[in-house]
């Protein structure tokens, strides 16, 4: 009886380590190069009436090589923001691109 029991609770114990709430994840600044550490995506939206997104993003210079045209209310996912705060990389849910958008045409929700 005492090793059912004993069973029993490293049982409950274990279901709740699995059920316990996920850590959120937070944007974070990063370089636009490919050898930054991976960053999980946090949900976002498109709030200006149409925003690019660009292939290239370099501080000082801007964005460049224009990939898409996203429209308002498109969801994304960001996965950071650039160090200089004006652009993020992002994930288009639509077609499945990453690129750089303008910072302040997004949202995140």
């Amino acid at each position: 009886m005492p090793q059912r029991i004993r069973t029993a609770v490293l049982l409950a114990v274990a279901a709740a380590a699995v059920t316990a709430a996920p850590a959120y994840a937070t944007v974070q600044s990063g370089s636009g190069t490919i050898n930054d550490p991976w960053v999980p995506t946090r949900a976002a939206h498109i709030t200006c009436q149409t925003a690019t997104l660009f292939g290239n993003y370099t501080p000082g210079q801007g964005h460049s090589d224009p990939i898409a045209t996203l429209v308002q209310g498109n969801y994304i996912g960001v996965r950071y923001i650039t160090s200089d705060h004006n652009s993020a990389d992002v994930f288009w849910h639509g077609t499945s691109k990453w690129g750089f958008l303008l910072r302040d045409c997004f949202a995140l929700n």
